[in-house]
């Protein structure tokens, strides 16, 4: 397929299958597997689901399941028969793992052993589902996927995918309401397969770290099909567990590990990292949170010369939109960074006018950078539209710079005796304590003699373990930095933030 035009995420796969067959696409468990081998198994697993099963195009598989070799065959083979992939989030709960198999109208589930117990509860509410596929279930009327996975490999079948058609319907994991069916088309995961290229310096022969959960984004949209398209080597993390990941950095030569700013501090904070060799590390790049400053720094001592990125995209924005190059990480480590390519951002006020350099308001990406709609819910993307510009419902600043920096969600503004507090500003100047791990700022009703306030802000924090930390320490770095209606007037502590399946914090549960 070598200069033909990719028009799909499974033309990549097979433009970089012809040009390094053993090559090694994908570690799991100690054990490498060529492309080659990577495409036997999917070709086998594939038809089986269109011969047995009778899959077509456009057909949606619902996959059930952790970080494994197994979804990763499961993924190649929905993508390479036309189908569209469903993520299923395995921390769900009863109600919202129905939610997402049943209203993504999935023909089939491959669900893991580990996950049987649950899908099995819900299945009989999805009526759409005809066939499950188990990885190491042995249960009556369900298939094995060790059986369909075996064979020589070689399927014929490759029915046409065009740029417009879809390959993932990806569900969004907000705070309230059921989750979302995001609808990423196969043009879609291409340009952001480019963007992400551009924006992490990715290359032939990296290897990379998978340890986020392959039911997000930055696994299905970036490193998966990103890997294939250059023809590099993924390294599958079951566990996030941080001296099995420092582990598989020594063993596996691993140079890119992408996550959350949690990880990266217990990496920071590792007391036996010297026993190992990490120096094949060249980037370290996350998101979904700040990244504290001191943990920044204790990386750069750590880690000299390894990249660090931040960078930022949501479920509903077909591509990353922003990067923080290692240069600026740490002179505005607040900033999601800067602008990639081809991304049209907006800022507005209330009055819909363009918010100046410097200016808080809501962060809105053009209609051309936004999935195409939610599967079965037009109506909600629509509600999210201005125009051509799709409110992301964050408040955001740009700087004279072309800086962009979040201020929290505008639900989350809190308005102390008229003036405004973004819970994002407060939290950033909590976390710059070196005893902080985590916080969260919540608006609370302003009672008794301060009830003329309005609200009152709150923070709830998360110490590092084993120090001592009080609510006058906290105070004294807030006066310090912030403006007085910004300070916090009520400080508690907790063992843990409580969070949904998704790992955000559920806010309205500090309240």
């Amino acid at each position: 397929m070598s200069g033909v035009k990719l028009s799909s995420i499974r033309d990549a796969w097979y433009h970089n299958l012809e040009k390094f067959p053993r090559k090694t696409a994908v570690i799991y468990e100690g054990q490498g597997y060529r492309y080659e081998e990577c495409d036997r198994l999917s070709d086998n697993l594939r038809r089986h689901l269109r011969e047995d099963f009778g899959m077509e195009p456009g057909d949606k598989v619902a996959i059930a399941g952790p970080n494994c070799f197994e979804y990763y065959v499961t993924y190649w083979a929905v993508i390479k028969n036309g189908g569209v992939v469903v993520p299923v989030n395995v921390r769900l709960g009863e109600e919202e793992l129905a939610h997402v198999i049943g209203n993504s109208d999935a023909r089939f589930v491959v669900v893991h052993h580990e996950n049987w117990g649950a899908v099995s509860e819900i299945l009989s509410r999805c009526k759409g589902v005809e066939k499950v596929v188990g990885i190491g279930v042995d249960d009556e009327g369900i298939a094995s996927y060790e059986s369909l996975s075996e064979g020589e490999g070689g399927f014929d079948w490759h029915p046409a995918i065009a740029e417009e058609d879809l390959a993932i319907v990806m569900h969004t994991s907000g705070t309230t309401g059921t989750p979302k069916g995001a609808m990423m088309r196969h043009g879609d995961l291409l340009f952001n397969n480019m963007l992400a290229i551009y924006a992490h310096s990715l290359r032939h022969e990296d290897v990379h770290m998978l340890v986020v959960p392959m039911f997000h984004a930055t696994a299905l949209y970036s490193l998966v099909p990103t890997s294939a398209l250059l023809g590099s080597t993924i390294v599958l993390a079951p566990k996030n567990e941080i001296s099995a990941l420092v582990e598989l950095i020594h063993v596996n030569r691993i140079t890119t590990f992408f996550g959350v700013p949690t990880m990266f501090h217990w990496l920071a904070m590792k007391k036996d990292l010297e026993e190992f060799d990490v120096g094949c590390l060249r980037l370290l790049a996350y998101a979904g949170s700040p990244m504290p400053p001191v943990t920044i720094q204790k990386l750069r001592d750590r880690f000299p010369g390894v990249t660090l990125h931040n960078f930022f995209g949501l479920t509903e924005t077909i591509s990353m939109t922003h990067v923080l190059p290692d240069g600026d990480a740490d002179r505005h480590p607040e900033s999601i960074g800067k602008l990639l390519p081809h991304v049209s951002q907006r800022i507005f006020d209330e009055e819909g006018n363009e918010c100046p350099p410097g200016e808080i308001g809501e962060l809105h990406f053009h209609k051309s950078n936004v999935i195409c709609g939610y599967w079965k819910q037009p109506e909600r993307l629509a509600e999210s539209m201005k125009g051509e510009w799709f409110n992301t419902g964050d408040l955001a600043l740009v700087d004279e710079g072309g800086f962009v920096f979040l201020k929290g969600r505008s639900k989350d503004m809190i308005i102390v005796g008229g003036e405004n507090v973004y819970a994002l500003e407060v939290e950033n100047c909590i976390l710059t304590h070196e005893k902080v791990r985590e916080c969260a700022v919540v608006g609370i009703p302003a009672t008794g003699v301060r009830s003329y306030l309005g609200e009152l802000v709150k923070a709830v924090i998360v110490p590092h373990e084993g120090v001592d930390l009080s609510p006058p320490e906290i105070k004294k770095l807030c006066v310090e930095k912030l403006a007085s209606y910004k300070v916090p007037q009520q400080i508690e502590f907790m063992n843990q933030l409580p969070r949904n399946a998704s790992g955000k914090v559920l806010k309205r549960e500090l309240q």
